[in-house]
């Protein structure tokens, strides 16, 4: 992935610009595919995650634990203050950009999914092609091809097929799917039965059963984004 910062920044600028209008009942409407978060504690994840960069955190950011104080210390923050704190932090994450091998592939992915979150909860049209979904979704296939080989000692090939075609390979489980698609699924925004409904080549049980699971439990109905 190139010039990962200013694919960020953008994406959080897109972001916000569609958040910073809303009245503050919008920003505390919940988002049913972040349970117990409001929009507003979206944000206050997204923008922690840059705090605790910044202040030196390189392990277990993501990790519940984490992810629950980051809101927790923003309690009480509107959206705009919220917003405000999260650009703060713009310099010195794109120093970190340069000095931290993988960190913008991972920070562009995270903020994508959450994008699409939001959206979703708000109701707004889902930008399912638009900045940083191929390149968010290309991180959780290294992801999830890492994950299938620790756990399962196998080899996955996933194919996005709005992007550039995977080569032909050994593997015996493959899966064709668009970029958009893939991520709400690598994140278990999508029912395990959205998920087996995809174009597998091979059986994926064994991997839904054992390596899939980046971000919690499947939903219990399917999801309509």
């Amino acid at each position: 992935m190139t010039n990962t910062w200013s694919l960020y920044r953008e994406i959080r600028e897109l972001l916000l610009g569609q958040l910073e209008s809303l009245s503050v009942e919008q920003t505390e409407m919940m988002v049913p595919l972040c349970p117990q978060w409001r929009v507003v504690d979206v944000v206050s994840h997204v923008c922690g995650l840059n705090a605790d960069l910044v202040g030196g955190m390189r392990v277990g950011l993501g990790i519940e634990e984490n992810t629950a104080r980051q809101v927790a210390d923003r309690t009480g923050h509107t959206l705009a203050q919220v917003a405000a704190e999260w650009r703060g932090y713009g310099d010195r994450i794109e120093e970190l950009y340069a000095e931290i091998p993988g960190i913008g592939a991972a920070l562009v992915a995270d903020l994508v999914m959450h994008v699409h979150d939001v959206q979703h909860a708000l109701g707004l049209e889902i930008d399912r092609e638009g900045p940083g979904v191929a390149q968010a979704a290309a991180r959780y296939v290294d992801v999830l091809k890492a994950r299938v080989a620790e756990h399962l000692g196998v080899e996955i090939e996933i194919n996005l097929i709005d992007g550039e075609p995977a080569t032909g390979g050994s593997a015996d489980l493959r899966l064709d799917a668009t970029s958009y698609d893939f991520l709400r699924s690598i994140g278990t925004r999508r029912s395990r039965g959205q998920i087996e409904a995809l174009d597998w080549t091979g059986d994926p049980t064994a991997v839904l059963d054992g390596a899939w699971q980046v971000y919690g439990d499947f939903p219990a109905a399917d999801v309509s984004v």
